[in-house]
């Protein structure tokens, strides 16, 4: 299984969450339930919409973690990956977005000649596009960006297909689409709001 989430959104809002949390605790007691509830939704808004996203890619198929909304959707039904402006994928006549995955302009590595990324540039296979969009345990692990992912989830897809062409996988009989919401999502976001709601109006 392969997790897929930009470490720089990851990071901002696990530095916004301990702030938060922090004027919470520091200013809660004499500041009211307003501004304590205020913190609490803050930082419980930064983990819902920059530390939770995530697109897990397993072999059953690609599962999109969106804030407060998840879509599992099969190998078998998943038709074209596209990365225009975040992350998307395409299945049974519906685009299924990536909140956590956007798209960012790639610079070339290597061989490149006054801006001529062609030049030189070492070809890419399925094998190696998979690798680069998973990163590697080193230091310097690219960026997850949505053609990355995009690449990944596409090499996947074709190992799936040869697997279950040899045997080594049965897919199941009946593939669907599944789309629910998260209900931990939304009790983070519901609780604090209620709390808010019930300051404002006492």
């Amino acid at each position: 299984m392969h997790v897929l989430r930009p470490r720089s959104s990851a990071f901002l809002g696990g530095c916004a969450i301990v702030v938060c949390v922090g004027l919470a605790v520091l200013g809660g007691g004499g500041s009211g339930l307003v501004f304590t509830s205020a913190m609490i939704l803050a930082a419980a808004a930064s983990f819902v919409l920059l530390v939770r996203p995530n697109v897990r890619v397993s072999i059953e198929g690609v599962a999109v973690h969106n804030p407060c909304r998840q879509t599992f959707v099969p190998w078998r039904l998943l038709e074209d990956v596209g990365s225009r402006w975040n992350l998307e994928l395409y299945a049974a006549d519906r685009t299924v977005s990536a909140w956590a995955i956007s798209s960012h302009i790639e610079r070339p590595r290597g061989g490149s000649f006054m801006g001529f990324g062609g030049i030189g540039a070492a070809q890419q296979t399925p094998q190696t596009a998979g690798r680069e969009a998973q990163g590697s345990r080193s230091s310097t692990r690219p960026a997850v960006t949505a053609p990355r992912a995009a690449r990944l989830i596409e090499a996947s897809r074709e190992e799936w297909l040869e697997a279950v062409a040899e045997g080594a996988v049965i897919e199941p009989a009946h593939p669907q689409i599944v789309r629910q919401w998260d209900l931990l999502d939304i009790a983070l976001l519901a609780v604090p709001t209620a709390l808010l709601a019930v300051g404002l109006l006492t």
